[in-house]
């Protein structure tokens, strides 16, 4: 029996930006977000719909769709944008960009821990041995992205030899925003973006129209015969989806819209995004959404809750993070349970804090009991209220303290 070597050029290659998934195989594209990604088992199944729950009184759920967006756009894949909320043009020319180097990374806790370790009296004192161990960090980074121009060409050799091909740019599966930069002009204009027009009187139907001309025109189905060209990546966003601004013929037309959108992805090389004001409807409503779709997650943000006002975590995170639903494609669980280093084993304590410069999901702590600066009290101040009341013991004198006693 005789083995062959594969050969590398033969073999069919993978879209731009896009890997495929260490548990099932399925093909991934990124979030932009490199602790979102985690949660969902490495990225983004291509074929599935994400649905964001909005939170009432912040934005944080179309900064995470500008974020997918903004990816889309790195990663040379088709961007598609639907929204009644806001002029789709300024949604995009407000996308977030490229962090230049890691110190736009801005931690600002990492200063804040810095200064403490060298304060003398934050050392610790009772687990003195646990000093030197090696901290864990409940948060995800996304490493930094390769140039997106071609590499160079290797060095002449003295021998005469034919010139080398151009190495094709490499693009980076996620890469690393700052949220203090935008999107540059010349960037947004030779990207591949569609603006869904979507007016007042326009309705779900017309909608899903509009996303299968798309998906049809521009070669995305995998039914389809495949493009003589090198295959892309569909990214639809669907902005504040079942808000009032929507025209909608029937209770039942967002329904049947999600399901033939899901219906839409399955056969085609694209996944989408939906956000959906969950606040305005009513608990059961939204379980029957979150049965229509392959993954779904909520932010729960702090700002304007009497619940978590003036708690002390509040001090440490912007809101929690709810993830209701993963995505499960050619397995039985979701790749998250083995895979996932936030939420590994199905575990859903998470946070989320938005800092300057970039949005970070984490493990939920809670803070110290009392807080880091509590003070403490002196033992001059214990043994004089121990000992205020002179009492006698057995085996001791009066006024003077038994040894035996503890």
């Amino acid at each position: 029996m005789s083995f062959r070597k594969r050969n590398v050029d033969q073999q069919p290659k993978l879209p731009a930006g896009s890997r495929l998934s260490a548990y099932n195989g399925q093909l991934l594209i990124s979030t932009g977000v490199p602790s979102l990604d985690d949660i969902l088992g490495g990225g983004l199944p291509v074929g599935t719909v994400l649905l964001i729950k909005e939170d009432r009184a912040t934005s944080y759920a179309p900064l995470l769709l500008k974020y997918f967006m903004a990816q889309g756009v790195v990663s040379e894949h088709h961007c598609a944008l639907a929204t009644c909320e806001e002029d789709p043009v300024d949604f995009m020319n407000h996308l977030m960009w490229l962090a230049t180097s890691e110190a736009d990374d801005d931690d600002d806790d990492t200063s804040s821990k810095k200064k403490n370790l060298t304060d003398e009296s934050d050392k610790l004192k009772i687990a003195w041995r646990y000093s030197h161990l090696k901290k864990v960090d409940s948060a995800l980074k996304a490493r930094q992205s390769p140039a997106l121009t071609p590499t160079s060409a290797p060095a002449p050799t003295p021998t005469p030899a034919p010139t080398p091909a151009p190495t094709p740019a490499i693009l980076p599966y996620c890469s690393q925003f700052d949220l203090t930069k935008r999107i540059p002009k010349s960037s947004l204009e030779e990207a591949s973006v569609t603006l869904i027009d979507t007016p007042m009187t326009s309705d779900y139907h017309t909608l899903l129209n509009s996303i299968r001309k798309v998906v049809v025109e521009e070669n995305f189905s995998s039914a389809l015969p495949a493009p003589t060209t090198a295959r892309k990546i569909l990214r639809l966003g669907i902005q504040s989806l079942a808000s009032p601004s929507w025209q909608s013929q029937s209770p039942q037309a967002l329904f049947q819209f999600l399901h033939a959108l899901r219906g839409l992805l399955r056969f085609s090389f694209g996944a989408a995004v939906v956000t959906v004001p969950a606040y305005l409807y009513e608990p059961h409503w939204i379980r029957r959404l979150e049965h229509t779709v392959d993954a779904v997650i909520e932010i729960e943000s702090f700002a304007g809750s009497p619940l978590h006002q003036d708690k002390p975590y509040t001090q440490n995170y912007h809101g929690f993070f709810r993830v209701h639903k993963l995505p499960v494609l050619n397995s039985l669980l979701p790749p998250s349970t083995k895979l996932s280093v936030l939420s590994g084993g199905g575990s859903n304590d998470l946070a989320f804090k938005l800092r300057r410069k970039r949005f970070a999901i984490e493990t939920f702590h809670l803070p110290p009991e009392g807080g880091v600066g509590a003070r403490k009290t002196s033992e001059t101040t214990k043994n004089t209220s121990s000992h205020s009341k002179k009492t006698v013991g057995c085996g001791s004198l009066p006024g003077k303290k038994d040894p035996l006693e503890f």
